[in-house]
């Protein structure tokens, strides 16, 4: 007992002892060239394990032992260590470490340093992303990366986003580039990857970068590397959004009283003419007519929230970070709402000085509701409440006395002679009540990877994932308004889509340097990948019970359509990469990757892709020495050959449908029919290009310039072809590979910056100069329905993809004597009509006069970027644009061709024609003449150029927060599209991407139904530390 109590006191005056031989040590660090304090730098004490990062004046504070030892880290400077015998205040200066900071440029399977990078390689970081209050990630693109066009298909919340790289390389196929997160492929999860889990995001635009992705680097590479952990003590971070949003600019619309007076005008001329008489909107009537915004009426100031928290900490073997976040917006149309929630694991851990391990996990589920608009892929391109909200008469109210929707008017009224009058305009606002789309989506991205070191710098990096979503898709339309209207029968849809998704590539990396002068990096890998995926589609209508709780597929009276289609693809590869410099002076580097592909056949399955490059460290050269202005010069060059593999899977087989119907002895019987004839000669879609490129910077790294020229051609382009009916079918197709493209033009990166003791401030600016032409094609294609039979977009030899082949407008005919003395145009022309251009003089006017007059492809993409601070303050601001590009306005087709029972613009009200030298550009009122001014023409193309405030944000970081245990408070303002320059009259330039249900892509840009425009935003943010 007595051995036990001096054992007891012995330990009770050890651990004093030891409590008492800790020190608090506070000190600053700072760049040593600079004098810049450093915010989060790691402060390790080796004896202890604990931890801490640095403030936002580069100050800390942390319990040391006496004669004990702190660690001081920090990306892209040299680490030191520290033995103190004392509390003295620690004033510490970090050195740049050039190595480290290059080091972090991401490119294909592995890392490069930043100096030794020979392909056209941008890079965004999470600094810029975060400024910027976006839903998806592609969005954190647009503007910020030369050469890249990023564009929303609308502003509807949570609506895809397209993005192209240097142009649009194929007709059929698709565009978008591959999208690489964490080393492996994705597709469906990247929808809900958070903004705010991504680290960095690495573009590679030309084939001496992406060539090591062989078939599918087409159309450029985005890398994506999420967030990751740091040795330290455990750090919570959490930010939040909280704001509005509101429309921007509406098209003016006629008021009722314009449009009486337009009406009537109309009615007046052609009952002079005309068997059928109008009649005319008397004057007693027109007082008990309301003035309906039915634009206005549609619209909404919309919240939206977002809430990200995460834990990162860790010590020198094992780092981590858990997050979390959840998203909600509500759209500035009635009805459309998305949200969406993620969850994300991130660990790495140095388990033996020879391996190092990850896992990464991220789950996401989004729900959105939607409402038809114009390119969203779930209506027709007439199938938008924006589209019938401009339609619809302002003499029209919304409601009727009981609340209800008033769906015909003339009904309402209880005159049905004014049917011409009234029109046959959906009710927008009941459209967006009475029709209940909603997509589910889900996501799982799990990605392994393992590395490891063997003697002689060569290591082995296996990298596994899987990529799994699964999309659910339901739509109600209920019965709702007269017997001849849209929803006069209820339907119901539904689909489900699950895709699988598997990879694992496998590097083998060497690094040799010899006699300090040679250095040369190698690589060989390997590769598989496997999709996979089903899907349920079926409608049906007539439900006789309206209960939500019995609207499911098999309780309709009417079934229309059930499938489950199925498929499989995989692709097997091998690939190497050698690197040469001597000195960091001179570079050779070299791309060869061998790709087997199941949508191919058997003869053609397997395909070859390459690249080669050189470059020039001029800088280093001993005569740039006493030019002390160039702080770095670098010459690069690089050719190479890669493919696109996306056809449509099974491509090289004869395929065969169902429902169709064959005649024996006078009655039909339900069979098979031959719906595409396989082509087992399909090879692979391969794109040669050819990229020069300059490295500039000036005053120490203050000033740079990046310039790259690009010059790439898409052969052998895969296209859909029809055959002849004598095949055994009316319209069977097959696939072909017959076409080539080309993209040619400049990207340019500047930027400017510039630090002082009190803050400092950073520029840059980017831009693209893109020309697009089709060199080779069979027969042109003709796409951009406008109305009936009536397409606006023509692909043929010599022009861009989806050009505008329109009659060109030369102006209203004034009178009798020019409408006898021009070119023939068709009967019953009259003074007031549109006058055409004759192109080919041959006196008619006809569709041999349809010429080229641009397409939607942008000639100048840029973006601006000023982010500055002075103490506390800090300031961003955010410019993009696009120039040159054309768009058709369709809903102009209708609202301003005046030959349907529509609402009619205020600009049509007030400069249609007269009389005799009252309008040269819009044409008289008048129902007759539709067949001549309702023409696709120059008459309803506009331009599309516009220059946006993209994100304007003003921060403030609260001093002095470490007193509460906060490590830094950060809040700010924000606002999002404040305003834009254009001459675009309608409501957004911006949104004129297609993927409408015509399924017609890239073919048919440009061409506006009626989109939902992007919203204005206005933000209040906080960034929270402990």
């Amino acid at each position: 007992m007595k051995k036990t109590i001096i054992l007891f006191l012995l330990t009770c005056i050890t651990l004093t002892a030891g409590a008492q031989n800790l020190m608090s040590v506070k000190g600053v660090v700072k760049d040593a060239s600079t004098g810049e304090a450093l915010i989060g730098v790691n402060i390790l004490v080796p004896e202890t394990q604990a931890g801490t990062i640095t403030g936002i004046d580069g100050d800390f504070s942390i319990e040391v032992p006496v004669n004990g030892s702190v660690r001081i880290s920090y990306v892209g400077y040299k680490s030191q260590t520290l033995v103190l015998t004392d509390d003295a205040f620690l004033n510490i200066a970090l050195e740049a470490d050039a190595q480290i900071i290059e080091e972090v440029v991401v490119v294909g399977y592995t890392v490069q340093k930043k100096r030794d990078v020979l392909g056209a390689i941008s890079k965004v970081e999470s600094t810029e992303i975060s400024k910027i209050p976006v839903a998806t990630t592609q969005q954190a693109l647009q503007g910020r990366v030369a050469g890249v066009n990023v564009a929303a298909q609308t502003g509807a919340p949570g609506a895809p986003i397209s993005v192209r790289i240097r142009g649009v390389n194929s007709i059929s196929l698709s565009n978008d580039p591959l999208y690489i997160v964490d080393g492996i492929p994705v597709e469906g999860a990247l929808n809900n990857i958070s903004p705010n889990e991504i680290e960095s995001m690495s573009v590679l635009k030309d084939a001496s970068s992406a060539a090591i992705y062989g078939s599918r680097a087409t159309n450029g590479v985005v890398l994506i590397t999420t967030k990751s952990g740091a040795a330290g003590d455990a750090k919570v971070n959490y930010n939040t959004q909280l704001g509005f949003q509101q429309h921007g600019h509406l098209t003016k619309m006629a008021t009722t009283e314009q449009y009486i007076s337009m009406y009537n005008e109309a009615a007046a001329a052609d009952n002079l003419n005309s068997i059928v008489q109008r009649t005319l909107i008397a004057g007693d009537w027109v007082k008990d007519f309301p003035n309906v915004n039915h634009l206005e009426e549609i619209f909404r100031t919309a919240p939206f929230q977002s809430h990200e928290i995460s834990i990162s900490g860790g010590n020198e073997k094992t780092q981590y970070m858990l997050a979390g976040t959840f998203y909600d917006q509500d759209g500035i149309i009635k009805g459309t709402h998305f949200s969406r929630t993620n969850l994300r694991s991130n660990i790495n851990s140095q388990v033996k000085k020879w391996l190092k391990v990850g896992l990464n996990v991220s789950g996401g589920m989004s729900n959105n509701r939607l409402v038809s608009s114009s390119g969203d892929g779930y209506a027709g391109e007439g199938g938008s409440v924006v589209r019938y909200a401009l339609f619809r008469n302002p003499a029209i109210p919304v409601y009727d006395d009981s609340g209800e929707f008033i769906d015909l008017p003339s009904e309402y009224y209880g005159n049905s002679v004014y049917n011409s009058f009234f029109g046959d305009g959906y009710n927008p606002v009941g459209l967006t009540k009475y029709t209940d789309r909603t997509k589910k989506t889900k996501t799982l991205l799990i990605t392994g990877n393992m590395l490891i070191s063997f003697p002689a710098d060569i290591t082995l990096k296996t990298t596994a994932g899987i990529d799994y979503n699964n999309t659910a898709f339901h739509e109600y339309n209920k019965t709702w308004g007269s017997a001849n209207r849209i929803n006069a029968t209820n339907s119901l849809s539904e689909s489900r889509v699950e895709n699988f998704n598997w990879s694992i590539n496998s590097t083998l990396n060497h690094d040799i340097e010899i006699n300090d002068s040679h250095n040369i990096t190698s690589m060989l890998g390997a590769e598989a990948i496997k999709n996979s995926g089903n899907g349920l589609y079926g409608s049906e209508s007539e439900f006789l019970n309206t209960d939500p709780n019995f609207i499911y597929l098999g309780l309709g009276s009417s079934r229309t359509n059930i499938s489950q289609p199925v498929w499989e693809s995989t692709l097997v590869s091998f690939f190497g990469n050698v690197n040469y410099n001597y000195q960091h002076k001179y570079y050779l580097s070299g791309i060869l990757r061998r790709d087997g592909s199941s949508r191919f056949s058997a003869g053609n399955k397997w395909g070859t892709f390459f690249s080669v490059s050189g470059g020039w460290n001029v800088e280093s050269e001993e005569f740039m020495y006493n030019l002390q202005e160039i702080h770095k010069l670098k010459l690069r060059v690089g050719y190479g050959s890669i493919g696109n593999q996306n056809i449509p899977l099974y491509a090289y087989t004869d395929r065969y449908g169902y429902n169709y119907y064959y005649t024996f002895g006078g009655d039909s019987y339900n069979g098979y029919a031959l719906t595409q004839l396989g082509n087992f000669d399909l090879k692979w879609e391969t794109s040669n290009q050819f990229n020069a490129g300059v490295d500039l910077e000036l005053m120490k790294g203050s000033l740079g310039v990046t310039l790259d020229y690009y010059y790439k051609i898409t052969n052998d382009m895969l296209l859909p072809a029809s055959l002849p009916p004598s095949i055994g079918r009316a319209s069977p197709f097959q696939i072909n590979s017959t076409g080539n493209i080309l993209n040619t033009g400049v990207d340019l990166e500047l930027f400017y910056r510039k630090n002082y003791d009190k803050g400092g401030f950073n520029i840059a600016l980017n831009g693209g100069f893109l020309h697009n032409k089709v060199l080779k094609l069979d027969f042109p294609y003709f796409a951009g329905r406008v109305d009936t039979g009536v397409n606006a977009t023509r692909t043929a030899e010599g022009y861009p993809i989806g050009s505008f082949f329109l009659y060109e407008m030369e102006g209203i005919f004034q009178n009798e004597l020019e409408v006898l003395t021009s070119a023939y145009q068709g009967n019953n022309i009259k003074p007031g009509d549109v006058k055409y251009v004759d192109q080919n003089q041959d006196n008619v006017i006809d569709a041999n006069d349809r010429t080229y007059l641009g397409s939607a492809i942008p000639l100048f993409t840029t973006g601006l970027n000023f982010t500055g601070n002075y103490r506390n303050f800090d300031l961003s601001m955010f410019f993009q644009g696009a120039f040159g590009q054309k768009i058709f306005s369709q809903v102009n087709f209708d609202i301003e061709g005046f030959y349907r029972g529509f609402n009619i613009t205020e600009r049509y009200y007030k400069e249609h024609w007269r009389g005799e030298g009252t309008s040269n550009t819009q044409p008289r009122a008048s129902w007759s003449g539709k067949s001549n001014n309702v023409r696709a023409s120059s008459r309803f193309l506009e331009d599309g150029s516009y220059f946006r405030l993209k994100n304007l944000q003003v921060g403030y970081t609260i001093p002095n927060t470490k007193k509460i245990g906060i490590e830094t408070l950060r809040c700010y303002l924000a606002g999002t599209n404040l305003f834009t320059l254009t001459a675009y009259p309608g409501l957004d330039p911006e949104m004129t991407v297609s993927t409408n249900s015509a399924a017609e892509g890239d073919l048919a840009n440009g061409i506006d139904w009626g989109t939902y425009p992007v919203a204005m935003t206005f933000t209040f943010g906080i960034n929270l530390t402990f």
